[in-house]
């Protein structure tokens, strides 16, 4: 069972349903916790990871935040639950232990894409992931239709258009 905790803001929602769109399209449960922005604050919490993890979740997606939570990431690595980042803030040279950190603008990323927003960058996220499950005849073997990622890029324009990102490369041909 999947989690996915969004940001608040427009990018975030729009990456939740991202997402949630995709695992939907291939009978992947999952559920989604946004934070409430005054009470919570921005970023991941161990309390909606409790939340998560009491609901049989194991593996935990965080979009469009999580890159410096370091407290909730070790929360859920201790209780045995992966967290993969999706994110596309500043990170620093210092990174939590998560599963994976997927953001372009880390110290050390040399994609040329940190101007994505997390819309983006969960859209790419999605494309890698398809062509991994398609490489080992995921959904032929499961008798699932592959998904069409091209119906989300509505999502994906939203959110990089209300994250006011730079409308240049990648962001330019979503928007598009």
């Amino acid at each position: 069972k999947i989690g996915i905790f969004g940001d608040y803001d427009v990018d975030g929602a729009t990456s939740t349903a991202i997402l949630g769109k995709y695992f939907e399209l291939i009978n992947i449960s999952y559920k989604i916790y946004i934070p409430d922005r005054k009470k919570e604050g921005f970023g991941p919490n161990e309390k909606a990871f409790l939340e998560f993890i009491n609901l049989g979740v194991n593996l935990i997606f965080t979009v469009d935040c999580g890159t410096l939570s370091f407290a909730p990431i070790d929360f859920a690595k201790k209780r045995k639950v992966d967290v993969i980042i999706l994110d596309h803030h500043q990170s620093e040279v210092k990174l939590p232990v998560a599963h994976s950190i997927v953001n372009p603008n880390r110290f050390d990323d040399r994609s040329e894409l940190n101007y994505l927003c997390a819309a983006g960058v969960c859209f790419m996220f999605l494309v890698a992931l398809n062509k991994r499950l398609r490489d080992q005849n995921w959904f032929s073997i499961n008798a699932i239709k592959e998904p069409d990622l091209m119906n989300v890029l509505d999502l994906v324009s939203l959110g990089t258009v209300c994250d006011v990102v730079p409308l240049i490369g990648i962001n330019r041909a979503f928007v598009k």
